[in-house]
């Protein structure tokens, strides 16, 4: 095996094992493997013209930091929620009013409301709360675009968690069926305390934010086919929270501004000088670890002989 050949092969091996890593955290199943899948059809033609080998040694190490930070941001949103429940009294307690507001509770969306419907709509939630973002970050990473990197990274959770939390901690808005005393239907066995915490974190919806970020954010790749699919997959995720009672139609709009914002303020940051300086370190790392273990040794020139002189005129 040549070197370069050893070292395509270990960051391709590399690349897969976190991939792999990430699908396990919320134990992805088929359905989950072939959205994100279908999504990757045609990323070469939203990707950046340069080799996977300046790319990837960088896009790697990122990748994994993102993936540490979805595999501890979970238990970390408990503990916050946790913290919520025990100590903070919200300055706003929204339940009664939102309730009051005719058709706030999105009631048009279940005027028909089949089995199958309820069952896809249940696994669109449930999953896409991660699945709408790390489709972005590893299609992002198969373009080997840095910027498309960090554009979809911010806008679609680093920037969002930080910037939803102090609506979270100063709102009490809980979930539509909650506070209508209706069914759960999202059927989660939750104690009676269960529910109050697990359903009081609503304005704005964050599943409606981290989708329309993605679908804002997808609408500019030049791919028809990832706009429609991933498009039709964001949209899917935002009907849901309507359609299982979770949240109101206002806590919908304002998850849309939300992720508009985001997006903006992702656009700027990318748009920094600094980042155009990190872009270009990333690149150029990448290339000069390239050229260290790709480029074949060029063949030493043999030592001319020497006659010996003493054996000659001996």
């Amino acid at each position: 095996m040549t070197a370069r050949t050893g070292y395509m092969t270990f960051l391709v091996a590399a690349a897969a094992a976190i991939i792999f890593a990430i699908t396990r955290v919320e134990n992805w199943g088929i359905l989950c493997l072939l959205v994100l899948a279908l999504a990757l059809i045609g990323a070469g033609k939203d990707a950046k013209a340069i080799s996977w080998g300046q790319f990837m040694p960088l896009g790697i190490v990122v990748l994994f930091v993102f993936f540490l930070i979805y595999h501890y941001a979970n238990p970390m949103w408990h503990r916050v929620v946790g913290y919520q429940t025990a100590n903070l009294r919200h300055i706003f307690q929204w339940n009664d009013i939102f309730n009051s507001i005719p058709f706030n509770d999105a009631r048009y969306f279940r005027f028909w409301q089949p089995d199958w419907l309820t069952t896809y709509f249940q696994w669109v939630y449930n999953y896409g709360f991660a699945l709408s973002y790390w489709i972005c970050v590893i299609r992002a990473f198969f373009t080997k675009d840095v910027q498309k990197f960090g554009r979809y990274s911010l806008a679609g959770y680093l920037l969002q968690v930080p910037l939803i939390l102090p609506f979270y901690n100063l709102v009490l808005l809980q979930e539509v069926w909650f506070v209508q005393g209706t069914p759960d239907l999202l059927e989660r066995a939750l104690t009676p305390e269960q529910q109050f915490s697990t359903t009081m974190n609503c304005f704005p919806s964050m599943h409606t934010s981290i989708a329309f970020a993605a679908f804002l954010l997808a609408m500019r790749e030049k791919s028809a086919w990832y706009r429609w699919w991933i498009g039709t997959y964001c949209i899917s995720i935002i009907v849901s929270t309507m359609y299982l009672k979770i949240h109101w139609i206002i806590d919908v709009f304002a998850g849309m501004a939300f992720a508009y914002g985001c997006v903006k303020l992702a656009d700027w940051i990318v748009g920094t000088r600094l980042y155009a300086s990190f872009t270009a370190w990333f690149e150029g790392l990448g290339g000069r670890l390239q050229e260290r273990f790709m480029t074949p040794k060029a063949p030493q020139a043999a030592k001319p002989v020497q006659s010996d002189q003493s054996t000659l005129h001996g």
